[in-house]
Parts: structure tokens; sequence; C-alpha cells
């Protein structure tokens, strides 16, 4: 991924349809820079939050990670600004790596399905173990299966911090309420005037 140094304002630079963003890290002091918006959109897609890539900066590699991205509010999928964290090759990295259920799609159309309770797990790697995330295969779970963080396979070099006990997804019962009846004229109660009726009657 290609950066250039950020000269100029940031209004100026998003007129330019570029995004700003800033790099950081342990041994490199604060450094504004600025990519093409189709640039930081490929990195995200590729490597996410969690894995380490290299960029080139003035000339010079580094190896960073995305740590946070800034969007529109009114449009969410527009970036307006992006930071990345610059990491040395022994240097450990705590990170929240999302969950992704595999295998949804086997239940379809049926009484049972997997609900995710454990969207992020957090978990320590040094540059070049990281993952974009964890994916977890259901297709083979019955009703009631829990899968928890102990039952998840972790790649070599990644270590889990987060409750081993905790509940990452569960199987649960399809459940459709039952329609409302409508009241209709042979079910609702007719209020009668007694007076009136007396005096029918005595008529």
């Amino acid at each position: 991924m290609k950066l250039d140094l950020r000269t100029e304002r940031l209004k100026d630079v998003r007129r330019q349809r570029l995004v700003p963003g800033v790099m950081y890290g342990k041994s490199i002091e604060s450094t504004s820079v600025q990519t093409e918006d189709q640039e930081i959109k490929e990195a995200i897609k590729t490597y996410g939050k969690t894995q380490v890539f290299k960029v080139r900066v003035d000339g010079k590699y580094h190896h960073v990670y995305i740590k946070n991205v800034q969007t529109n509010i009114l449009k969410p999928h527009d970036i307006i600004h992006f930071d990345l964290h610059r990491v040395t090759p022994k240097e450990q990295i705590t990170a929240h790596i999302p969950v992704e259920l595999v295998g949804v799609e086997a239940f379809y159309q049926k009484k049972v399905y997997p609900e995710l309770v454990l969207n992020e797990i957090q978990a320590t790697y040094t540059p070049g173990s990281g993952i974009q995330s964890f994916k977890i295969d259901v297709s083979k779970l019955d009703l009631n299966d829990v899968i928890h963080v102990k039952d998840i396979e972790v790649p070599k070099g990644i270590e889990i911090k987060t409750d081993l006990k905790q509940v990452v997804a569960v199987m649960k019962e399809v459940r459709v309420e039952a329609e409302p009846v409508e009241e209709t004229e042979s079910t609702v109660d007719t209020e009668v005037d007694t007076d009136e009726s007396i005096e029918n009657i005595e008529a």
C-alpha cells in the first residue's frame, strides 16, 4: 500500500478525493499521511483491523495494521480518516478479532438457527501471526449445542485473552408466533339496554 506525506489541510485533501490518515507507533513520530480512497478500502477488505501489512511512505517501508477507521455518518461507505499503528517484528499486538459463523446457510428453512453471542475475541500475537477473523463452522450443530471460546481452533502464534468459558454461539429453536384471532360479528358481545327492553315488554 502506497502512502504520501500529507502537507495540506484535511478539507483540501478530501477535495482531491484522497483520504487523510495518521501513522504512529512506539518507535516513530506521529506522521500525517494520505492515500487513494480505493487503496485504504482494499487494505481494509484484505487485512481487516488485525493483520499486519507493509506500507511505503516517503520511500521507506513500514509494518502496520489498521487501528481505526472513521466514516461519514450519513454515508457509511465513505472513509474520511484512518489510523495506522506501526509495529516492530517482535512487538506483541493486542486486538479484538471478529468472530464469523460459517455454514449458517445449512439452517435456512429449518427449525433451528445459530445465534452469535460473542462478536469479538481478544487475543495477542506477533506481526505475521494475525488473522482477519475466527471462523466457526456451525453447519453440523444441533438444537441447544453451545460453542465456548475454548472450543475455537486457534492458529499458531495467537494467544487468547478472553475467558475460555465464555459462550460464543448457541443453537436455538425458531419460534413462530401465532397470529392473533380477529373478532367477528359472531364473537362480539352485544350489550343490551335493560331499561329499554323492559319498556318494550310492558308495551
